[in-house]
């Protein structure tokens, strides 16, 4: 079963919006920087626990075994006991573990949101494929507006066997939910530009 890319998108804009609450606390240096640290990572890690993601859910257990080490006093880098300047080593480690944070968060935004963005493309090249089959006229696409004509008009293009065979690989990027999403986004600026050109 595919991921619900735009569920995952919306989370991981939640995320990235925590983050950067974090990391304004960091160059304010706020008393608070420590804990809201520690919420952030367990956060991150029981979201990608949550969808099924082991490889992620490991580098977020790795970035909170550093923080932990940093609280104790200990260099994460070096694993040795830090007695001098040590809010200095827990000043740096946090830096680099929001670095870290970043760019995983960051890295599979921009993933997520490729997905998205490829999958509206194929949709378009579908209704146009629908018009050129003979499938879809202009009046047909215009009163397209409810989810369940949305599902008809999926339906529609897909009794076509060349158009199926996109339908099914669209479903191998994204997930029937997104499709549905996109064809919401996708639909409404082609029946205007089918109004533009009358």
């Amino acid at each position: 079963m595919q991921r619900f890319h735009h569920q995952i998108r919306q989370d991981l804009a939640v995320l990235l919006g925590a983050l950067n609450t974090v990391t304004e606390k960091y160059s304010r240096k706020d008393f608070d920087t420590d804990s809201a640290l520690r919420s952030l990572l367990d956060k991150v890690n029981a979201d990608y626990k949550d969808k099924g993601l082991p490889d992620r859910e490991s580098q977020l257990q790795l970035l909170r075994a550093e923080w932990s080490a940093a609280e104790k006093g200990i260099d994460p880098c070096s694993g040795e006991k830090v007695t001098v300047r040590r809010g200095e080593m827990k000043a740096s480690a946090m830096l680099k573990i929001l670095r870290g944070l970043e760019t995983v968060l960051r890295e599979d935004y921009t993933t997520s949101r490729a997905k998205l963005e490829e999958a509206a493309a194929m949709i378009g090249q579908i209704i146009v494929a629908g018009y050129q089959e003979g499938i879809l006229n202009d009046k047909l696409l215009q009163a397209v507006n409810t989810e369940t004509e949305y599902l008809q008009l999926w339906k529609l293009l897909g009794a076509d066997p060349n158009i199926a065979l996109g339908q099914k690989r669209l479903l191998t990027m994204v997930s029937m939910p997104d499709i549905f999403l996109l064809l919401e986004e996708v639909v409404p600026p082609m029946v205007k530009g089918v109004a533009v050109l009358r």
